[in-house]
């Protein structure tokens, strides 16, 4: 699996590109908008290195999957050091072993721009978020009208091989999987990244 294979290598210096880049805010903000409370659970989908932990209330929940076993090696400890519990598993996104309706809220950063077939890890996301949840997005997106430049067609040849597609759209991940579209703003980089929060409606 390239994502795995990819992501083992850049494991022992994830953290420092992360940083460098300066998404800490944008995490942060993400997160909050989710309006986490005690008690509840939380599910972090491409945890990597647990980087979105510290913005996590104590009392609320969190498990963590990815893919990559050197990621989550790297978030156990990182967890451990906090004195934190987190239940952290290996897993494809696109194919969660959870039940139906099991966590309040879904966490998907950087992860929908990285994964095959990112609609099926969206569609998996609202299948195990209870009536009610909500699901918070923070990741490069192309408006759902807009067409890449040339110039970003040739970038993306590089940043989908080492690290991510930057040319996806939100508006066909999100369709079919019953969820809506709560906020949609530009985050970083002139509006390359968005923070997107999604909502899964109570039945009627």
């Amino acid at each position: 699996m390239w994502n795995r294979f990819r992501y083992t290598v850049w494991a022992p210096i994830y953290d420092a590109l992360v940083g460098a880049v300066g998404f800490t805010t944008a995490r942060r903000q993400s997160i909050e908008r989710l309006g986490l409370t005690d008690g509840e659970r939380v599910l972090i989908v491409g945890a990597g290195t647990g980087l979105d932990l510290e913005f996590v209330p104590r009392g609320v929940a969190v498990t963590a999957i990815d893919v990559t076993p050197a990621m989550l090696r790297r978030l156990t400890d990182r967890a451990a050091r906090s004195g934190r519990q987190v239940a952290a598993h290996v897993m494809d996104a696109r194919h969660l072993t959870f039940s139906d309706a099991s966590f309040d809220a879904v966490i998907l950063h950087l992860i929908l721009a990285v994964m095959p077939q990112p609609e099926l890890g969206l569609r998996e996301a609202a299948r195990v978020l209870k009536p009610g949840g909500r699901i918070a997005i923070f990741d490069k997106f192309l408006g759902d009208r807009e067409q890449p430049s040339p110039a970003r067609r040739l970038v993306n040849l590089v940043t989908g091989t080492l690290f991510s597609d930057i040319n996806r759209r939100l508006g066909p991940l999100v369709h079919g999987t019953g969820l809506a579209i709560d906020r949609n703003e530009a985050a970083q980089f002139r509006g390359l990244f968005r923070s997107i929060t999604l909502s899964k409606p109570l039945p009627t």
